[in-house]
């Protein structure tokens, strides 16, 4: 007995179309330049502006530090003082301050006393200032001064024991001459002296410890 053929269905097979279904291929290559074209502008604007505002806080952060000799204070007291007052926004770090006597350097307030007055009126200067107690000061080699804010080097207020020394010392203001450099928390640095108008902007503050003045 024979067996009857069967013969399998037949398959069709669908031809894949060789463009792809859906968005015209010239409009997927527009958003996706586009979107390319967004993503570098937005990393370019977001640069920019990081740059903007660290120029921001910088310039939010400068210090402007001036010094001098003061013979009297806000009320009136005669008081001889060498401060550094910080005018500026930012805090002032002083890392190098030079008092000099006929523009040769002092080290101290008694070198200070000695080449202003000569040796012997110097010391027994500094003997009276000592004996009263009104000499006040801060020996640290550098200082840190916030915004608004003024650092003492010394002061030495005028009393009826010490008034002879005291007046003969402020006499000899006018020789002398303070120099200093500070950096801002930005590592921005300045040096000024009582001869030039302005501080001037340096790359760094040089410390030289035969120079310095520490009261």
């Amino acid at each position: 007995m024979e067996t009857p053929e069967v013969q399998a269905p037949e398959v069709r097979r669908r031809r894949k179309s060789s463009r792809r279904e859906g968005l015209p291929r010239w409009l997927e290559l527009t958003i996706a330049i586009t979107a390319l074209v967004t993503s570098v502008s937005s990393i370019v604007i977001a640069i920019q502006h990081g740059h903007t505002m660290e120029k921001l806080v910088q310039a939010n952060s400068i210090p402007y530090l001036e010094s001098g000799f003061s013979t009297a204070t806000p009320e009136g007291a005669q008081v001889l003082s060498l401060d550094l007052v910080n005018q500026g926004v930012g805090p002032a770090h002083e890392e190098s301050l030079r008092v000099t006597v006929d523009h040769r350097p002092v080290r101290s307030f008694t070198d200070l006393l000695v080449a202003s007055l000569g040796t012997s009126e110097g010391h027994k200067a500094r003997q009276a200032f000592h004996q009263t107690r009104t000499l006040l000061r801060d020996n640290v080699p550098k200082r840190f001064i916030p915004a608004g804010q003024s650092g003492l080097v010394f002061k030495v207020p005028r009393t009826p024991e010490n008034a002879r020394w005291w007046d003969l010392l402020v006499a000899q203001k006018p020789r002398w001459n303070v120099g200093y450099c500070y950096c801002s928390v930005f590592d921005e640095c300045w040096i000024a002296r009582t001869e030039l108008e302005e501080p001037r902007r340096v790359k760094q503050c040089v410390r030289e410890e035969k120079f310095e003045f520490i009261p």
